[in-house]
């Protein structure tokens, strides 16, 4: 059953009210022995990509006169992704308590209950899930930019024939575009307090 929007945002309001409510960190979808293999597997993929990536940005910091545009922005490229697979290693390394929050108190009628940890929701929650949050989110949505002008560059020394100077001479909208358009959606996420560990 689909919710109107006046509806959906009067059971966002009345949820949010609830003390010490969320969902659990562990077992919700998956067993905990797919969680570990999973865990695992992205971390041992983003330990690949932190190698690969260390290697083109040392590449380019040897003799930073050989890349020039438009295949400089694979550099940039390399550094934003060497910067996703950092927080998913920090992620495999910190384990489940950057995500997950505390359990909470029992009720006091039920004293004796155990409690669950659930997710983080909200970065004011925890420092280092913002951390990791600003980090991953920047850096994936300035790779993204930076696949875009990457393609639009290519396309005005290909297509329109322009010279690695004339690309060069418009490069500060490339980087105007790839980092600033990135940092103000995680300026607009924080501020809104959407930031969630999943």
């Amino acid at each position: 059953m689909e919710l109107k929007n006046e509806e959906s945002e009067e059971h966002e309001k009345r949820s949010q009210e609830k003390l010490h409510c969320g969902a659990p960190c562990h077992a919700m979808f998956f067993p905990e022995k797919e969680r570990t293999v999973l865990r695992y597997w992205v971390g041992s993929w983003a330990a690949v990509c932190v190698a690969s990536c260390l290697f083109t940005v040392l590449t380019f910091l040897i003799d930073s006169s050989r890349f020039r545009y438009p295949e400089r922005a694979i550099v940039f490229l390399a550094v934003c992704y060497l910067v996703v697979g950092c927080a998913y290693v920090a992620g495999l390394g910190a384990g489940d308590s950057v995500a997950c929050r505390e359990p909470f108190p029992p009720p006091v009628k039920l004293g004796r209950l155990q409690m669950m940890s659930t997710i983080t929701q909200g970065h004011r929650q925890s420092t280092a899930c913002a951390i990791l949050f600003m980090a991953l989110y920047f850096c994936c949505m300035a790779a993204f930019a930076w696949w875009s002008c990457l393609a639009f560059a290519w396309f005005l020394a290909a297509g329109l024939k322009w010279g690695h100077e004339a690309i060069e001479n418009k490069s500060h909208l490339f980087h105007l575009v790839a980092w600033a358009i990135p940092a103000l959606q995680t300026i607009s996420v924080l501020a809104l307090a959407k930031v969630e560990g999943e």
